[in-house]
C-alpha cells in the first residue's frame, strides 16, 4: 500500500516537472512572438515616414530644379535687357561725341577765320611774311595759308560756305604741318639766315 502510494507520488512530480516545462516553453514562445510582432509594427511605423519623407525630397528637388530654371530665366532677360540699354547707351554716346567734334570743328573754324584776319592785317601794315611768322610764333606755311585763306573769303563775298571749306582745307594744312599745304611763293623764300635759324619763313 505505501509502496503504491509512493509511485503515485512520483509519477506526479515528473508531471508536474513536464508540465512546467512545458508552460516555460509555451510562454517563451508566446513572448517570441510578440517581439515579433512589435517589431512588425515599428517596421510598418518607420516605412511611412521613410516614404514620406522620399516623397517630399523628391518634390523639393523638382521645386528646386524649377526655382533655379526660372531663375536663370529672369538672369537672361535681364542680361539682354542690360545689353540693349548698353547698345543704346553707346549709340547715345557715339552721337554725343559726334556733336561735340562737330561743335569743336565749328568753333576752331571760327577762331582760323579770326587766325586768317588778323594775319590779313598784319600783312597788309606792311609786315612781311618772315616777320609775320616770327611775331606770332608761327611757320611760314601756315602765314602763307591764313593769307590765302583771309584773300579766299574776302574774294567770295557773302559766299560763306565757300570760304568756309576753303578756310578749313588751308588753314588745318598749315597749321597741322601737312606736308601737303601749299609752298609759299618764289618771291616770298626765306632768306638763308632764317633757314639756319630753324624758323621755316618766307621772306617778302
Amino acid at each position: 500500500m505505501v509502496e503504491r502510494q509512493s509511485k503515485t507520488t512520483r509519477r506526479k512530480r515528473r508531471s508536474s516537472a513536464t508540465l512546467a516545462r512545458l508552460e516555460a516553453s509555451r510562454r517563451r514562445r508566446v513572448e517570441q512572438l510578440e517581439r515579433e510582432r512589435e517589431n512588425e509594427r515599428r517596421v510598418d511605423a518607420a516605412l511611412g515616414p521613410f516614404a514620406e519623407a522620399v516623397t517630399a525630397i523628391e518634390a523639393v528637388e523638382r521645386r528646386l530644379e524649377d526655382r533655379i530654371g526660372a531663375l536663370g530665366a529672369q538672369l537672361d532677360r535681364k542680361l539682354a535687357e542690360l545689353d540693349r540699354q548698353r547698345a543704346a547707351k553707346v549709340a547715345e554716346f557715339e552721337r554725343s561725341a559726334e556733336q561735340v567734334r562737330a561743335d569743336a570743328e565749328m568753333e576752331i573754324g571760327e577762331w582760323r577765320s579770326v587766325m586768317a584776319t588778323a594775319v590779313a592785317e598784319i600783312r597788309a601794315a606792311d609786315v612781311g611774311a618772315a616777320e609775320t611768322a616770327v611775331l606770332l610764333g608761327i611757320s611760314a606755311k601756315a602765314v602763307t595759308a591764313l593769307s590765302r585763306s583771309a584773300a579766299a573769303v574776302s574774294e567770295v563775298g557773302g559766299q560763306r560756305s565757300d570760304a568756309d571749306s576753303v578756310r578749313a582745307e588751308t588753314v588745318d594744312a598749315a597749321t597741322s604741318g601737312d606736308e601737303r599745304a601749299m609752298e609759299a611763293p618764289v618771291d616770298e623764300q626765306v632768306a638763308p639766315s632764317e633757314r639756319d635759324s630753324g624758323v621755316d619763313v618766307p621772306a617778302d
